[in-house]
């Protein structure tokens, strides 16, 4: 027993010893990296002065000289990005990652000659705020160098299947700010952004409706539109893995959210409903055609939309065959769509539409009145600021002003008439 506890405590001993051999390592690995971190972040720092402060012949001098000692420091950020298991400190993964931003911010040849080592790190670091940080800086990149980055647009979009939260809302506020700015034209897969709408993570979701609704209001729904088409392909589940595909609720979850913003346009409509008729229909989309019905019931009196619709009806029955439950979903639209088609059907719509044509006049008068309101208010609250001496908020508030088109003035203040009497009145009066 006394030599079974001897050896016991021996193992307790080499253990504990073990434990604080690789606690001292570890420290000695941190206090290692820290100069290096420090270093690193005047090198960026320096970057930052040449891009802004430094004339132009002087920065070819920097950059384009071989014996140039600040190339010569890139050649050691590269190093670390490139052993990530040698150098494997967050701290100073991350300050190497920010530091190859800002030199790639130097010259056209820098960003596109480290391009591919970049969004290398964003799609295999293992460090979530490496991969946060690329996003953001990501910004600076399509602002300089707007072309630099177009063969990796995919990988850019790709950040929003991230496995971090993180990194998802980093790449949302990036994606969103770039394409509200009209940096970045909205394509097919602005399909990604519609996915984030059903995220879990509530601050993601509630900045992908805020989006959608900002792109919406611009060329008067014409930007939104004119995608709409693409993001509708890519949710049916032909491009998607099994993973990301959509479930009947969250599929009726977005299409309920995005056409809200289908302006009542007679031709964009007819647009619409043509665009849709060279889609092609499996089972899921066509019940969400039908459970959507009331959206466009009162746009099938027009001939066009509703030739379109059948030719929906028509591509649907050739390419889904004669399965028993497609047949019964397929006769229940052709049955909807048809009966609006009716003498009693058109009569309703043409009703409808009449009415909502006088509405049109009233809420106008209503939203006239209510801006005047708000410019009331406005101009209460600018002269209210403008004795705060806030700089930072009066030039944001300005922004605003200028961009509806009103200049708000400290109000006047009116003084008090005084009442004169002619001198005739006052002798009398004596």
């Amino acid at each position: 027993m006394d030599f079974e506890n001897a050896g016991n405590e021996n193992n307790q001993n080499q253990l504990s010893h073990r434990q604080q051999h690789h606690h001292h390592h570890s420290q000695m690995n941190a206090n290692s990296a820290l100069p290096l971190v420090r270093f690193l972040n005047c090198l960026e720092k320096a970057a930052v002065g040449i891009v802004y402060y430094v004339d132009c012949t002087v920065k070819d001098e920097l950059i384009c000289r071989k014996e140039a000692k600040l190339m010569q420091y890139k050649n050691i950020v590269e190093q670390i990005l490139l052993n990530p298991k040698e150098y494997h400190e967050v701290t100073l993964q991350l300050s190497a990652t920010k530091c190859l931003c800002k030199f790639m911010l130097l010259s056209l040849e820098l960003c596109e000659t480290h391009a591919k080592m970049l969004f290398d790190l964003l799609k295999n670091s293992t460090f979530e705020s490496v991969r946060v940080a690329i996003m953001v800086l990501m910004n600076g990149f399509y602002l300089k160098y707007p072309l630099a980055f177009a063969a990796y647009s995919d990988d850019v979009y790709g950040c929003l299947r991230d496995r971090s939260d993180n990194v998802r809302l980093a790449a949302l506020k990036t994606i969103s700010n770039l394409i509200l700015k009209e940096m970045v034209k909205p394509n097919g897969q602005i399909s990604e952004i519609a996915f984030c709408i059903i995220d879990k993570h509530t601050q993601l979701a509630t900045l992908a409706t805020s989006f959608f609704s900002e792109l919406a209001k611009r060329q008067h729904g014409e930007t939104l539109f004119n995608i709409l088409p693409d993001i509708f392909s890519n949710l049916v589940g032909v491009k998607l893995d099994e993973q990301r595909q959509l479930n009947e609720e969250d599929f009726k979850s977005v299409i309920d959210f995005l056409f809200k913003y289908i302006f009542d346009d007679p031709r964009a409509c007819r647009d619409l409903a043509y665009i849709m008729s060279k889609l092609t229909f499996n089972e899921q989309s066509l019940k969400g055609l039908l459970h959507h019905y009331d959206n466009y019931r009162d746009k099938l009196f027009d001939n066009d939309v509703y030739q379109s619709f059948l030719t929906i009806l028509d591509n649907a029955k050739k390419n889904l065959g004669a399965k028993p439950d497609l047949k019964v979903l397929i006769d229940a639209l052709s049955t909807s769509i048809n009966k609006e088609r009716s003498p009693n059907g058109i009569l309703i719509a043409v009703q409808q539409a009449q009415q909502k044509t006088k509405q049109q006049p009233k809420a106008a008068r209503a939203g006239g009145a209510k801006k005047g309101k708000q410019t009331t208010s406005r101009s209460k609250a600018k002269a209210k600021q403008s004795d705060d001496n806030d700089d930072d908020d009066l030039k944001e508030n300005d922004g605003d002003d200028d961009g509806d088109g009103n200049v708000f003035k400290r109000p006047m203040r009116k003084e008090p008439k005084v009442q004169t009497i002619s001198r005739s009145k006052r002798g009398a009066d004596a």
